[in-house]
């Protein structure tokens, strides 16, 4: 069964750091507990992306490698992205 996901990134053959920014700046868009799958398939990559997640508001969910191409499921707990969802909605008369 496949894990359910709200975004999804798909990186290739890019060279470091290219997939540790894209995947922090989305995940930085995302909401709490929304899931972002990333698919690179340089193994440097997903040591990059492994440290990201380490050092933020991240949980690695899976990590797996399918033809070649490693797939990363990251769920997001940061809070400050739905704060700042919030501070945009509320509008004073």
């Amino acid at each position: 069964m496949e894990m359910m996901y709200q975004a999804q990134l798909n990186l290739g053959d890019a060279e470091s750091p290219v997939p540790m920014i894209r995947t922090k700046e989305t995940l930085d868009l995302l909401s709490a507990n929304d899931v972002l799958k990333v698919t690179v398939e340089r193994e440097s990559a997903v040591q990059n992306i492994k440290t990201l997640v380490s050092n933020n508001p991240f949980e690695l969910m899976s990590l797996s490698k399918e033809d070649n191409q490693f797939i990363i499921m990251i769920k997001n707990f940061s809070v400050l992205n739905d704060v700042w969802h919030i501070h945009l909605c509320h509008i004073e008369p």
